[in-house]
């Protein structure tokens, strides 16, 4: 139960956190999965955040993807990088330095 319950953290989240320049706009977020809570961290009872930043290509695919924060480090990355390959947005114009937060947490 604890993992579904900090997966579903990430994933409420998600969409909270989205953020874009000013002048800039987010294409629409048409395909996403929430990050895998990892079973370690899970075992050992370990919270957390990651934040990065990343590119919308316009053919609606996330490229560049940095980690801005992670906390604690190299506990979470991963599952968000692994996550993130399978996202897509609207096609379109695209978007630059659009950055997500996630929340690694057991809800309780």
């Amino acid at each position: 139960m604890k993992k579904f319950a900090g997966v579903f953290a990430a994933v409420s989240l998600i969409s909270a956190f989205g953020a874009v320049p000013a002048l800039a706009q987010e294409p629409e977020l048409v395909e996403a999965s929430a990050p895998e809570f990892p079973r370690a961290a899970e075992r050992r009872e370990i919270e957390g955040h990651v934040v990065v930043r990343y590119n919308v290509t316009a053919d609606g695919a996330v490229a560049d993807v940095e980690v801005v924060e992670a906390t604690p480090a190299g506990v979470f990355e991963r599952s968000v990088l692994r996550a993130l390959e399978d996202w897509r947005y609207a096609s379109g114009a695209g978007a630059q330095g659009v950055e997500r937060r996630f929340d690694f947490n057991f809800g309780g």
